[in-house]
Order: structure tokens, then C-alpha cells, then sequence
């Protein structure tokens, strides 16, 4: 049962207790060969289901196999400690579209059940009738960059921003020529900037009291202050969702 109520990382942020956030999923790619390393962050949803974001899995309008991915619980560090479960079957939305980031949103199944304990939970999602307002304080989790020429950071990291005038970021995105649409969500400090989700974590969650969202999609920029962080709404995607984390697996 779902609970309902190029990749990127998080700026301005201090490093996370996996106890705060133990739906906190690194996802580990290996693009067909070699070693497993973080590549995107997802979301427990279920014992066998893993919120994400389309965008991680789709290169050249295909989705990846499932053997280069993998999916790291039960621990802050991205590469090391926990458990690491095998990926059976990933779902995009069969609507993504990559150029323009429209629903951009997954659903991972695993192979094994996860075994719930302190470290590993399911989180609550948004469901349809969840409201937010301009303003409101929300958290971005992630692994990785503090900045964009950063380098990657082994452990989860948490940044507190805002909710944003969807208007106003519709606006400013419509500048470099990008569509912001009902179904996303604009969060981040603006015209303050410093802070916000950044290039390497793709996937990742925005928890606005301990609820889930949004799905960290893209940004112009690493804590830009004039572009905000653009989320996938997950209220407007609730019933997907659960469908989707339900269904019968194909393989």
C-alpha cells in the first residue's frame, strides 16, 4: 500500500540523519558496466516500490535496463552501509517528455521486499486534494554537490527553501524558454538564491511537513536566485502513483 497524505544535488544545505529521513533511497547507476555509483535519489513508498523521477532512467527516448541500476537504503552515505537491492522493473510516465520535462515521474519496483526498521520506512505522499501556499517551508533532501562545479558529497544532505509564486516562476523560466506547467512546482529562496536542489540528484524528494510533495525534476543553475528549483507535483500525479506502485510487475 502506498501511503498517500541530468540528475542533481542540494546547495546550501547541512548533512541529514537517516533516522530523519528513512524513505531516503541513493539510486546507483552503472550505465551498463563497471562499478555501481550514485546517479539519482528516490523515495520509499511501499516495501517493493521507490518514487523517483522519470528524467534518471530515460537516455535517448528508451528506458535504461534495469540491471544498471540499483537502489541503496537504511543509510546517509550514498556508496557505502545499508542495503542494496536490485531494480525489477522501472515505469516512467508514459507521457514524459524529456526536452520539456512534462511528468516527469517513476516508479521503481524491487526485487525483494524491503524490511522496515528505524532506518527504513515508507514516506507519506501528497494526494490529490493536498494544498501548498506561496511561502510555505519545505525541505529538499539529496547526496552530492553544494554547488555546481562542486564535487559530490558521499552523505544525505537537507535544505530547508520555499514554496514559490508559480507565476512569478512561470514568468521568469518563460525568459530562457521554458514551459512551466500546473503539474510542477517551484520551490527555492527567491531573488535570494544560496540555497536549493542542484545538478546530481534528480529523483530526490521535497517533504513539506514530513509529506512528500514534489520530485526534484531540474533548475537553471545551483541556487539560483532568479530561477527557482522546478519539482514534479506529486498531488497531481497521487493516483499514478499508487497505481503504478500496485500494479501487477510485467517481468
Amino acid at each position: 500500500m502506498v501511503c498517500t497524505g541530468s540528475p542533481a544535488r542540494i546547495s546550501g544545505g547541512t548533512i541529514a540523519n537517516i533516522n530523519d529521513y528513512p524513505f531516503a533511497t541513493s539510486l546507483l547507476s552503472n550505465q551498463g558496466q563497471g562499478a555501481y555509483n550514485q546517479a539519482c535519489g528516490g523515495t520509499i513508498i511501499s516495501r517493493t516500490a521507490i518514487l523517483s523521477a522519470a528524467s534518471c532512467f530515460v537516455t535517448n527516448n528508451m528506458v535504461e535496463p534495469v540491471l544498471w541500476w540499483r537502489a541503496r537504503i537504511g543509510t546517509a552515505n550514498s556508496n557505502t552501509q545499508g542495503l542494496v537491492h536490485l531494480i525489477r522493473q522501472i515505469t516512467v510516465h508514459e507521457d514524459y517528455q524529456a526536452v520539456t520535462r512534462v511528468n516527469d515521474i517513476a516508479v521503481l519496483r524491487t526485487s525483494v521486499a524491503f524490511v522496515y526498521g528505524d532506518t527504513v520506512q515508507a514516506a507519506d505522499i501528497a494526494g490529490g486534494a493536498y494544498s501548498l501556499a506561496v511561502n510555505d517551508r519545505v525541505w529538499g533532501i539529496g547526496w552530492g554537490a553544494t554547488s555546481v562545479v562542486g564535487s559530490s558529497s558521499p552523505e544525505l544532505r537537507h535544505v530547508e527553501i520555499f514554496i514559490n509564486d508559480q507565476q512569478i516562476c512561470a514568468s521568469r523560466y518563460s525568459e530562457i524558454g521554458f514551459d512551466v506547467t500546473n503539474n510542477m512546482l517551484c520551490a527555492g529562496w527567491l531573488d535570494v538564491g544560496v540555497r536549493g536542489q542542484c545538478q546530481g540528484d534528480t529523483g530526490s524528494p521535497l517533504l513539506h511537513q514530513g509529506v512528500v510533495v514534489g520530485v526534484y525534476s531540474w533548475s537553471q543553475g545551483c541556487g539560483n536566485s532568479r530561477y527557482p528549483n522546478i519539482n514534479t507535483r506529486v498531488s497531481a500525479y497521487s493516483r499514478w502513483i499508487e497505481a503504478t506502485a500496485t500494479a501487477a510487475l510485467t517481468n
